[in-house]
């Protein structure tokens, strides 16, 4: 039979549905008194079915029927296609949302410092793309989007700011409100003692060194990672750049430098540290390698070093624990002075030192929890450029440091 007769009425669906669901009716199943592409001559001949004397015969009953369960069905797709539209535009506004207060995890360490320079000008959408290029903030249009809402985004003041990675959005945002901050700023290298870190902190003037003892003893500080009856920062006073506030108290620096600390090691996965070493014992670790560690790459066979000596029971023999027990960096330790009564003194004590013996960088913990491997339980001075060589092998050390004798090394 012939398809695409003339249009039904049907309610103004049209065509286009039963192309739709591929079920397009034959012509006599869309109009009694069409059959064949042609009308069917009744017995007036007029091509007109009267309704008088034409009795409606089971035939087209059933043809009537058909038509009625195909409109029934294509009302029920109507329905279905418009719920599937309004899901669509309810999901892609969700998924926007979503894309604007989503947390995604970060993909560099927290707590490195980060100078970022807002230009006059500038508005939330550029300042958002800057801090999500230096790794400040996760996402740029969800820093707009907070700043819209809280009324900020005009309020952001040019200028200079010190701000670190992974940082709350909220948080920065008070930071570029109140502008740059005038207070006084002061740098903690990698491997700075305790005592080092008072003098840099007292020589800005906005504290004595003995308001910072005083305080630095105190029990008013939250401190990371120590043990209970340790009384020490030893190690856990996060070196890098600080600014002192107009406002801030002895005890407000140095509590932003334990909670810097305790930021950078949220970002290692401390349960799967070597040996099933206490964190604490991690910073010991780290802090030894910051100070032996000349050269970057030599950072975590030194770590291999140490947690090979520990797993041999062997005296861990490092110079720098000698030093800090001495109270002085001597640049070479003489025979006597191998010999002080200390429990720093690694070539006298197995084990670890009782606390870490300067304040590691972020590299350094990151050797001490992930170490290099290598069988080696001896590393000598080469060159003067600070690198190391190592080995597992006694004789080979004894030559290896006849040599670097000779050079002058040690």
């Amino acid at each position: 039979m012939g398809r695409r007769g003339r249009e039904e009425p049907d309610e103004g669906d049209g065509f286009w549905l039963d192309e739709l669901t591929g079920e397009l009716p034959d012509v006599d199943e869309r109009a009694p008194g069409y059959a064949n592409g042609g009308p069917v001559e009744w017995a007036d001949g007029s091509g007109q079915r009267p309704y008088a004397t034409a009795p409606v015969g089971r035939a087209e009953l059933r043809r009537s029927g058909k038509l009625e369960h195909r409109r029934a069905r294509r009302r029920r797709i109507r329905g279905i296609v418009v719920l599937v539209a309004l899901l669509s535009v309810v999901t892609g506004g969700a998924y926007q949302a979503y894309r604007l207060t989503e947390r995604r995890p970060a993909a560099v360490q927290p707590g490195r410092p980060v100078a970022i320079t807002v230009a006059a000008g500038e508005g939330s959408l550029e300042i958002g793309r800057a801090l999500e290029r230096a790794g400040v903030i996760d996402s740029a249009g969800r820093f707009r989007a907070v700043a819209g809402e809280r009324g900020l985004d005009g309020a952001l003041k040019p200028g200079t700011y010190q701000l670190e990675t992974v940082m709350d959005v909220d948080s920065v945002i008070d930071v570029l409100v109140r502008g740059p901050g005038l207070g006084t700023s002061f740098t903690i290298p990698e491997g700075f003692t305790v005592s080092q870190v008072i003098d840099r902190i007292a020589a800005t003037k906005r504290f004595s060194r003995a308001s910072l003892e005083k305080t630095k003893s105190g029990a008013g500080l939250e401190v990371p990672f120590r043990p209970r009856g340790v009384k020490t920062l030893e190690g856990l006073l996060f070196p890098q750049t600080y600014r002192i506030e107009k406002d801030a108290t002895a005890a407000t620096v140095l509590q932003q430098m334990l909670d810097q600390l305790d930021r950078v090691m949220s970002g290692f996965d401390l349960a799967a540290a070597p040996r099933h070493l206490r964190p604490y014992q991690v910073l010991t670790v780290a802090s030894m390698v910051e100070r032996e560690a000349k050269v970057p790459q030599d950072r975590a066979r030194i770590a291999r070093v140490i947690y090979n000596r520990l797993a041999k029971g062997q005296p861990l023999q490092i110079d720098a624990t000698v030093q800090y027990a001495l109270g002085s960096a001597k640049p070479r330790l003489s025979s006597q002075d191998l010999q002080v009564r200390s429990r720093y003194n690694t070539y006298l004590h197995t084990g670890l030192p009782p606390t870490p013996i300067a304040s590691p960088g972020q590299a350094s913990i990151e050797a001490a929890l992930e170490p290099a491997s290598g069988p080696w339980l001896y590393y000598v001075l080469i060159d003067k450029d600070g690198h190391h060589a190592f080995t597992s092998s006694a004789t080979e050390f004894a030559r290896l440091k006849a040599e670097a004798r000779r050079k002058g090394l040690l």
